[in-house]
């Protein structure tokens, strides 16, 4: 009796205190930066990797608003337009009421005619849509999981390739949305024509029923080996079978620049910086691409998009004036991809035949901290003026005008919350031409100033001294490939006295999700580290999701703004934050005791107090290159809930009771994490888990009785009993 007592007892205060960002909030609250004497409009929007876009109204005033998806980390972003100043204003409230599972592409299109835009995103090599069901605030309910297409003598998923960007528009004229998009086998190099017969067999646009009359749309190919158009003589139709040996990236952009009432095509390809833009002298049901008339002087022969690599262009009315404008971008995560200066707005000056003039290279990325990929902030007074300054490295930066690997940019804080750029080479750190910067602070040699390490992609670290000159941080690199610590790869070093002894010990995260432990055993002027973990996987941490690899980025909080003890927030690749509680005996496990999500990928997090009104905030830097910044209204100690958000049940286990192996069954794709607690509410496993559905857990290792399965994600916790019988 008093264990099944226990056992409800902490059921119940799972579900009624479940700790929810711990208060964290993306507000208008924000910090403000300047860069080469630009006041940045909106700088922490997070930065910009991959964008692709569309209009949505999301605010349900009956305007078009802005809805960006990044896919190098499945990333949202929303704008609000305002029609009185025409302008566009990052609302990131709306970005929670998206579906958690979109990936690869997001295409926002109206098939059903209500005036609302639907989802069409990827899912498994086809098609997945979500119909817009908003009413008085944004909701959408999935209507498809793949689309089938008739290929005539059978019917299969509509096929399309995970790097690509298909064409979702009506091709043909007949009041529904068509796809275009390269397929496999017979058509690997040319464009699959996957036609709606909503119309022709209902007489309505409300229904997605596919035929593909035709595998050679516009009667063209793209070769393997170029990205230039041949024409060619169509075969017959040939389903798909998931095979095919064109390389993955091309992108399909249908517009009717000449005003024909036709539709001409424009493809970019993996292997150019530019588009190909073929004039369609066909007609609108039967399309010839005229391969003579080619060109990639496009949007225009003065300007034209010159954007490394896999170029994606976008037709939207961005300035309201009742024409199509451009903007084209990238949609490949490479290093060799632009990531900074690449999103070009192409203004449409004319209503008849197209005139599409630059208008710049930087829609909105201008107004917000973009700084390449992959950045890290950290705090420290670089000037000794009392004020802390920041130091923010990134990955690489690569624009039209440079292109270069890990630095580390230098922001003075100029008063509460104002930075301006000072050096965006601090330190000099580009002459190790490293990559996958992360960058620590802390005083190795006990002389009183912060020194910085600095782990880099190869998983080795590197020792900056600091040498202050007349109270102003002077760093200087004095070993690299420090004590030849190395990680394997993408290190993230923390510099803290773990162990209690006055020594400044190293914790770093790898790519695969663990933090290893270095204790410190030399002095306090003469550090030293075996270059072996003291621990490998310190505290059983492992970030990573079930598919995929981790990034783990430590950071320890010892403050009592965040409670009492030593936490360990581990930043990952996963849209979180991974709070632990420090065991006193090291060699233990750490007690996992919440869970931050953010929408933002490869999160890189710093507590701050810039305004000094002893409330601390999350300032975090992005996979796509920015930073986040999450201000709370108190300091609420970890285990102590603010706010909470209890979902209902949402995924089933079977069998129950369970002997190895238990099945999770979640009524749609979940991103979030999953934990196995035990009567003592101790968390005996952790496991991330991405756009799936289902999860196989192996319960073999633990002892038979009675645990909670817990599942947390952005949208809150849900969580169910089982029963483990051997």
């Amino acid at each position: 009796m008093k264990e099944a007592f226990v056992f409800l007892s902490l059921l119940s205060s799972l579900q009624l205190s479940a700790q929810f960002n711990l208060g964290f909030r993306e507000t208008e609250q924000t910090l403000n930066f300047t860069i080469a004497g630009n006041i940045l409009a909106e700088s922490c929007v997070g930065g910009l990797e991959n964008p692709q876009f569309s209009f949505i109204d999301l605010n349900l005033d009956g305007d078009d608003d802005l809805f960006i998806f990044d896919r190098s980390n499945d990333v949202i972003r929303t704008y609000l337009y305002n029609p009185s100043t025409d302008e566009y204003t990052y609302s990131p409230e709306f970005e929670k009421d998206f579906p958690s599972d979109l990936k690869e592409f997001v295409i926002l299109k109206d098939y059903n005619c209500d005036g609302r835009a639907d989802i069409f995103t990827y899912n498994q090599a086809a098609f997945r849509v979500y119909k817009n069901t908003s009413n008085q605030e944004l909701s959408f309910e999935k209507v498809v999981d793949k689309i089938r297409s008739n290929y005539g003598s059978f019917t299969s998923n509509a096929y399309v390739l995970a790097g690509d960007i298909p064409a979702i528009v009506d091709v043909d004229n007949d009041g529904d949305i068509d796809i275009l998009t390269f397929g496999t086998v017979n058509s690997e190099n040319s464009i699959e024509f996957h036609r709606n017969l909503s119309q022709d067999l209902y007489n309505s646009c409300d229904s997605l029923v596919f035929e593909v009359p035709t595998q050679c749309w516009g009667k063209v190919q793209e070769p393997s080996n170029s990205s230039e158009l041949e024409a060619i003589s169509c075969k017959g139709v040939v389903p798909p079978n998931g095979r095919g040996s064109r390389h993955a990236g091309s992108t399909v952009l249908l517009i009717d620049p000449d005003g024909d009432g036709d539709k001409d095509l424009v493809i970019g390809d993996i292997q150019t910086n530019s588009v190909v833009y073929g004039i369609n002298i066909g007609d609108e049901n039967e399309a010839t691409i005229d391969v003579n008339q080619q060109t990639t002087d496009f949007p225009n022969s003065i300007n034209p998009v010159a954007i490394d690599y896999l170029v994606a262009g976008y037709e939207l009315d961005i300035d309201r004036d009742g024409v199509l404008d451009l903007l084209m971008t990238t949609n490949n995560s490479v290093d060799s991809s632009y990531n900074n200066g690449h999103v070009w707005y192409y203004r449409n000056l004319s209503s008849s035949s197209a005139d599409y003039q630059l208008q710049s290279t930087e829609f909105l990325l201008g107004d917000m901290v973009d700084l390449g990929s992959n950045t890290d902030p950290e705090v420290i007074d670089v000037n000794g003026d009392g004020k802390q300054d920041l130091l923010i490295a990134s990955d690489y930066l690569k624009n039209s005008s440079q292109y270069h690997r890990s630095r580390i940019n230098y922001f003075m804080q100029e008063s509460n919350g104002s930075f301006t750029l000072i050096d965006d080479d601090f330190a000099s750190l580009s002459n190790l031409q490293i990559v996958a910067a992360n960058i620590a602070l802390g005083d190795m040699d006990a002389d009183g100033d912060q020194d910085l390490i600095v782990g880099d992609g190869s998983g080795a670290l590197h020792y900056f001294e600091n040498n202050p000159i007349a109270g102003v941080a002077e760093f200087t690199i004095a070993v690299s490939n420090y004590m030849a610590i190395n990680v394997s790869s993408n290190a993230s070093p923390e510099i803290v006295d773990l162990n209690d002894d006055g020594l400044p010990d190293l914790l770093v995260g790898n790519l695969l999700g663990s933090v290893h432990y270095f204790e410190n055993s030399g002095s306090f002027q003469n550090p030293f580290f075996s270059s072996t973990p003291t621990i490998n996987e310190l505290g059983g941490i492992d970030i990573s999701a079930a598919c995929c690899v981790g990034h783990a980025h430590p950071k320890m909080i010892e403050n009592t703004a965040f409670g009492n003890g030593k936490f360990l927030f581990v930043g990952s690749d996963e849209k979180r934050i991974d709070v632990f509680k420090v065991n006193e005996v090291l060699t233990n496990s750490f007690e996992h005791v919440d869970s931050l999500f953010f929408n933002a990928g490869r999160l890189t997090p710093s507590t701050v107090d810039f305004d000094n009104d002893g409330i601390y905030e999350l300032l975090c830097g992005t996979g796509e290159g920015g930073l986040k910044y999450y201000s709370r209204t108190s300091n609420f100690p970890i285990g102590v809930s603010q706010e909470h958000k209890v979902l209902s049940q949402n995924f089933k286990v079977y069998p129950n009771p369970v002997n190895n192996s238990l099945t999770i069954n979640f009524q749609h794709p979940e991103t979030g994490t999953l934990e196995l607690i035990d009567l003592q509410g101790r968390s005996l496993l952790l496991q991330a888990i991405r756009s799936s559905k289902k999860i196989l857990m192996n319960t073999s290792g633990y002892n038979s009785g009675l645990y909670i399965v817990k599942f947390t994600s952005n949208n809150g916790v849900s969580s169910q009993s089982i029963s483990i019988l051997h």
